[in-house]
């Protein structure tokens, strides 16, 4: 069953109001039963609304008056904000680890060459730490931060891995050569390792 419902008729609640101003004889002295007579519909309209809605008419109407009358300060109004201009600027990185900034400065370093290892059939990365003497807890604190394409757990055969030992025979800097991009680790002045690509 389809039922209609007939849609109530809107009102125009302002077009009402400026015909019952217009009514109204603005020369004749004030009649107080032609004031109630004119105001009763606006009265039944108020007392037919909710009492909530009431009350909050009560608060807002007052405070909406008052904020039309009241001034804006000039130093609001006369504000204007600037836009402002982002720029990109080129920051030159030295790619040189602190082992060898600090050897530099002081000496130079015993251990100036890179070794190099190139990946057998069936190496791991432990076992190229384990041949070439370098510390397993090294290898952990690299494995910690090599990020989401997980260069040093995918190494492959004939892949080349180029190593530097520090001037105490720690691993200062690591070099991974993976489709013909570079993946760097370099150890940081607190002991720990970064990476870079």
């Amino acid at each position: 069953m389809n039922r209609r419902r007939k849609k109530k008729q809107q009102v125009d609640h302002v077009g009402l109001m400026k015909q019952k101003l217009a009514a109204i004889d603005w020369k004749q002295p004030f009649d107080k039963e032609k004031w109630q007579q004119n105001l009763s519909p606006i009265v039944q309209f108020w007392q037919g609304l909710p009492k909530l809605h009431q009350r909050a008419l009560m608060v807002l109407v007052p405070v909406v008056l008052l904020l039309l009358v009241v001034p804006t300060p000039k130093e609001m109004s006369s504000t204007s904000v600037t836009p402002v201009e982002t720029q990109r600027v080129t920051i030159q990185l030295n790619t040189q680890s602190l082992s060898d900034q600090s050897s530099a400065q002081v000496s130079q370093p015993q251990s100036e060459s890179w070794k190099e290892y190139q990946i057998k059939n069936g190496d791991t990365l432990a076992q190229v730490f384990r041949n070439n003497q370098l510390s397993m807890a090294d290898l952990n604190a690299l494995v910690a931060i090599e990020g989401g394409d997980k260069p040093l757990s995918h190494i492959k055969q004939g892949q080349l891995i180029r190593f530097k030992l520090s001037d105490d025979g720690k691993l200062d800097m690591l070099q991974l050569e993976k489709n013909g991009n570079s993946v760097m680790f370099f150890r940081l002045s607190d002991g720990s390792f970064g990476r870079n690509k």
